[in-house]
């Protein structure tokens, strides 16, 4: 089945020039690896790059009135904004644009005598985005009653939506949550795959998409560019996956329950936002954090964060939360501690005498310090409630 990669081939091909394909507002949707005579032309790149134009470039070529043009249309170089010489093909059907096909040409050379072709490719490409957007508004719907209707409406919507993906209706699924620029202007014309279905996904948050996955696509994955292998999205760039996090969920013993893994997969990206980009935070590892999930901000604060907990957490000195933290985690070991922080046990007793005295517990009782290790690991997403 053609691709608009393939298009977008196919047209670089043709006219023996380096392609772009861009929606309306200027986003990227695909490109060639086409080089042509090697002219360095810093929106091709900046595109690229970034996935979209800047709104001088934007405004600067809708003057040209490529919005309007039948067909294909020269446009000429800007020094000023980094623009060669190209020639535009706009791709139109049933009278409206869907995007842009942008041939890099600084010296005029493509034979007008191919122009009737890169309409046909063109015109290809306008059909598949126009089908491939109501598509994708189906499946986005579908995924709504998913995760926000009732247990009929899920069990009717997972049919539909597990056979868009090739999935058997009660086999293991999960979700995952990737947080990339442009994302969202991408999904409705990925290629499908086996397996995985995208759909636009309200999570409270911008540049979110969502994939429904085969649980063992994804199982044992832990960095992003596994990952992002796994749920197809090929053709990296680095410069996008170093501002990229991703999420994934609990695994669901069926389509119709992928609303648990979906709540479950926007708890791990709330997490982690927290840390640097590139990050993949899986449900499974996230121990505590996973109250998250289950209950609102203010609950949460009001059961673990008691007024002289959260007063001793607002004030202590970073080394001394530094070496809590650190004891918590390695057991109550006075000894481990003062190793992984280099200093001496008796510092570590002396900080640990010090968050006694704050928070008024004991720590040689459990109970005690599980309050203040639930504290600690919570108060970083808790503290405006």
């Amino acid at each position: 089945m053609t691709t608009l990669d393939d298009l977008v081939e196919d047209m670089a091909r043709l006219t023996d020039a380096p392609c772009t394909l861009e929606d309306p507002a200027f986003r990227l949707i695909g490109f060639s690896d086409h080089r042509g005579d090697d002219v360095v032309d810093w929106i091709r790149e900046r595109s690229i790059l970034e996935r979209r134009s800047s709104d001088d470039v934007r405004a600067w070529f809708r003057a040209l009135g490529i919005e309007d043009s039948p067909g294909p249309l020269r446009t000429p170089a800007d020094t000023g904004l980094g623009i060669v010489g190209r020639l535009c093909v706009p791709a139109r059907h049933l009278g409206r644009v869907h995007g842009y096909f942008w041939l890099i040409d600084p010296a005029g050379r493509i034979d007008e005598a191919t122009w009737p072709e890169a309409v046909r490719i063109a015109e290809s490409a306008a059909r598949l985005l126009d089908v491939a957007e109501r598509r994708q508004a189906h499946r986005d719907a579908l995924f709504r009653d998913l995760v926000e209707g009732g247990r009929l409406a899920a069990r009717a919507s997972a049919v539909d939506l597990a056979q868009t993906a090739g999935l058997d209706l009660d086999e293991p699924v999960t979700c995952v949550l990737v947080e990339r620029p442009e994302l969202l202007d991408q999904v409705a014309s990925r290629p499908s795959r086996p397996g995985v279905v995208w759909v636009r996904s309200a999570t409270g948050a911008t540049g979110v998409a969502a994939a429904v996955v085969r649980a063992e696509l994804v199982a044992g994955t832990t960095g992003l560019d596994d990952l992002l292998a796994a749920v197809g999205l090929g053709r990296r760039l680095d410069a996008l996956d170093r501002v990229t996090r991703a999420a994934t969920g609990s695994v669901a013993g069926g389509v119709d329950r992928i609303a648990a893994a979906h709540r479950d997969a926007r708890v791990a990206l709330r997490v982690a936002r927290t840390r640097p980009p590139g990050s993949v935070v899986a449900w499974s590892t996230l121990g505590p954090l996973a109250l998250l999930g289950v209950a609102r901000d203010d609950d949460l604060a009001a059961a673990v964060l008691a007024p002289d907990l959260r007063t001793f957490l607002d004030a202590a000195p970073p080394d001394v939360l530094t070496t809590l933290r650190t004891w918590l985690d390695e057991a109550g070991s006075a000894s481990r501690t003062a190793t992984r922080l280099a200093v001496h046990r008796q510092t570590v007793y002396h900080r640990l005498g010090q968050v006694e005295e704050a928070t008024g517990l004991d720590l040689a009782r459990g109970t005690d310090r599980l309050r203040l290790h639930l504290a600690v690991e919570l108060a970083p997403f808790l503290t405006g409630a």
